[in-house]
C-alpha cells in the first residue's frame, strides 16, 4: 500500500498540474544567480499574477510611499526574495486551490494550518536563521500538502483516516502511519519533488514530523527544525492541541531552536495579524483564527480550574467547613487574577488583543441598542521595523511601552485603549461623537510626537499614524470586522500621505457588505 500511495502521489494521479507561470518561477528558484529582471519578465507572462501582486504591494500592508506599476519596481522595492516567494505563493496555492471540492476534507481548516505554519515558520525564521525565512515559508505552506495529494490520489485510503482522527485525541501523523504505512509528511515531499521544489524544501517538508531530522545535512535540518517547530505551533493557535500544552511547544521552541524567550513571545503575539494579513494576500478563508492573548486566557482558566479542583479534593474529606470555604475563595482569587493576567498585554500594560475583541463585541451591541455612535482609531507606529532592524528589539519594546503608557495617560475614561498586536493600538469609546474621537486622535498623535525614549545612550524619536472610524450601526449587518475595516482605511491614507497624521473614514453607518 506504502509503495502504490506514493507512486500515484508522484504522478500525479488526479491532481491538477502546475500553473506555467509558477513552473518558470521555480527554474528560476533552483538558479544560483537570479535577476531582478528574469522574476519580472516571467510574472508578466501572466496578467492576473501580475495584476495581484501589484494589488498587494500597493496595499497598506507594505505601506509604500509611492505607487508601483510593475513587477520589475516591486522587485527593486520590496526585493527579489520577498517578491519570488509572493508570485511562488501564489502559483501554488491556485495549483492546490483547484482540488477543492466537496467531501469530507475540510479544506478551510488545512488552510487555516497550513497558512499559521508557514508565517510562524518565517517568523521563528526571522529570530534565528533569517537568511532562510522564506524557505521556511515555503516549507510551512506546503508541509500539509501530502493530506490533499492522498485525499485526491486515493479517497478510498484516506477517507478511513480522516474518519477515524475525527474527534480522537491523537495526532494525524500517528493514525496516517497506522493506516497507510507513512504519514502525509513522506506524501508532501513526494509530491514536491515531482513538482520541481529545490530539494532543502522537500526534505525538510519529509522530516517536519521528526521523522529522520538527524541524519540531514545541517542546512536542511535547520529548515526543518524550523517547519517542526512551526508546525507544533500552528497545531496550537488552530486548536489542535489544548491549551495546556501552551508551555510545552514554548520549551520545544527555545530548546529545538535556540530562541530567546522574548523573541518567541514577540512571534507568538503577532502570529495572527501575520496569518490574516496572509490570507487576506492570498485570497484564502481560514474561519476564525486564534490570537495570543486567547490562548494564554485559555491556558490560564485550564491551569486554575486544576488548582482549584486539587485544593477542593485535598480538603474534601476534612469536616472543617471554614477552611473549604478558605480554599476555594483563594482559588477564586487565583483564577480571577490569572483571567487578568491574560487579557492585559504584558509589554505595555495596556489591555490585549483578546480584551479588545471582546470589549468591541459589546460596545458594537450597546451602540447599536441605544442609537449611539462608536469610534475607533486604529495607530501604528510609524517606521517599526526600520528601528527594530537599526536599534534592535530592545529598544523597539521601550518605544512600545513608551507608546502603551502615553495611551493610557491621553485616553483617560474618554475610551478603551488597548494593544492590538505587533505595533499597532487601538483605541474605542462610544462616548464621543465623531468630531470628538477625531480631536482624541490628534491629541495622541501630538503626544506620540513628543515622546523621546532613551536606548543606549540615544534618544529615539517616535511618530504615528492613526485612522479613524466613525459608525451609528443600525443593523445586524454591522460588525467588528467592518469597523475595523474602516479604521484601517483612515490608517492605510495616513501611511500613504506621509505619516505622522490622522485620516478620519466615518459613515452614517456601516454597510451590509465590507
Amino acid at each position: 500500500m506504502k509503495a502504490t500511495l506514493l507512486e500515484r502521489v508522484r504522478a500525479g494521479e488526479n491532481l491538477p498540474s502546475l500553473p506555467m507561470v509558477a513552473v518558470e518561477i521555480l527554474r528560476l528558484v533552483r538558479k544560483d544567480n537570479v535577476t531582478g529582471d528574469e522574476l519580472a519578465a516571467v510574472i508578466q507572462q501572466d496578467p492576473a499574477m501580475t495584476g495581484r501582486i501589484l494589488k498587494v504591494v500597493n496595499s497598506s500592508l507594505f505601506g509604500l510611499s509611492r505607487q508601483i506599476a510593475s513587477p520589475k519596481q516591486a522587485v527593486n522595492m520590496l526585493g527579489l526574495r520577498t517578491v519570488k516567494v509572493m508570485a511562488l505563493s501564489f502559483s501554488l496555492v491556485d495549483a492546490v486551490r483547484a482540488c477543492q471540492s466537496d467531501g469530507v476534507f475540510d479544506f478551510e481548516a488545512y488552510w487555516r494550518r497550513s497558512l499559521t505554519c508557514a508565517v510562524a515558520g518565517r517568523l521563528l525564521a526571522r529570530a534565528v536563521a533569517p537568511h532562510v525565512a522564506e524557505e521556511s515559508f515555503v516549507s510551512g505552506l506546503l508541509a500539509d500538502l501530502g493530506m490533499i495529494a492522498a485525499w485526491r490520489c486515493a479517497p478510498e485510503l484516506y477517507n478511513p483516516v480522516l474518519e477515524a482522527v475525527q474527534g480522537a485525541e491523537r495526532r494525524l501523523d500517528e493514525v496516517e502511519v497506522e493506516h497507510l504505512g507513512l504519514s502525509h509528511a513522506a506524501l508532501s515531499a513526494a509530491l514536491l519533488g515531482a513538482w520541481g521544489l529545490p530539494a532543502l524544501i522537500c526534505d525538510a517538508v519529509a522530516a517536519h514530523h521528526d521523522e529522520g531530522i538527524a541524519g540531514l545535512e545541517p542546512a536542511t535540518a535547520e529548515l526543518a527544525r524550523l517547519t517542526q517547530c512551526a508546525a507544533l505551533v500552528a497545531e496550537l493557535f488552530c486548536r489542535e492541541s489544548g491549551p495546556a500544552t501552551l508551555e510545552q511547544v514554548k520549551a520545544r521552541c527555545r530548546d529545538s531552536l535556540g530562541i530567546e524567550a522574548q523573541a518567541l513571545e514577540r512571534v507568538f503575539d503577532s502570529l495572527d495579524a501575520h496569518v490574516r494579513q496572509q490570507a487576506a494576500v492570498l485570497a484564502l478563508r481560514v474561519g476564525e483564527t486564534v490570537d495570543y492573548a486567547r490562548l494564554q486566557l485559555d491556558a490560564a482558566s485550564h491551569l486554575a480550574s486544576l488548582s482549584m479542583q486539587a485544593e477542593v479534593e485535598r480538603l474534601a474529606s476534612t469536616t472543617q467547613a471554614a477552611q473549604t470555604r478558605a480554599a476555594l475563595h483563594r482559588a477564586n482569587q487565583q483564577r480571577e487574577a490569572a483571567l487578568e493576567a491574560a487579557t492585559t498585554d504584558s509589554l505595555t500594560r495596556l489591555a490585549n488583543r483578546s480584551a479588545f475583541d471582546l470589549r468591541l463585541v459589546r460596545d458594537l451591541d450597546l451602540a447599536r441598542r441605544q442609537g449611539l455612535e462608536l469610534g475607533l482609531i486604529l495607530l501604528d507606529v510609524d517606521h517599526f521595523k526600520r528601528l527594530n532592524d537599526t536599534h534592535g528589539h530592545r529598544a523597539g519594546d521601550a518605544v512600545l511601552r513608551a507608546v502603551g503608557q502615553c495611551l493610557a495617560e491621553t485616553v483617560g475614561d474618554e475610551g478603551f485603549a488597548a494593544r492590538y498586536g505587533g505595533e499597532e493600538f487601538v483605541v474605542l469609546s462610544h462616548r464621543l461623537g465623531r468630531e470628538r474621537i477625531a480631536e482624541l486622535a490628534e491629541r495622541l498623535r501630538v503626544a506620540i510626537a513628543r515622546l523621546s525614549v532613551q536606548h543606549d545612550r540615544q534618544r529615539l524619536r517616535i511618530t504615528a499614524s492613526l485612522g479613524v472610524a466613525c459608525v451609528k450601526p443600525r443593523a445586524e449587518a454591522t460588525s467588528p470586522e467592518q469597523l475595523l475595516e474602516l479604521a484601517d482605511r483612515g490608517l492605510y491614507q495616513a501611511k500613504r500621505n506621509g505619516r505622522n497624521r490622522v485620516e478620519t473614514a466615518c459613515e452614517a453607518a456601516a454597510p451590509a457588505n465590507p
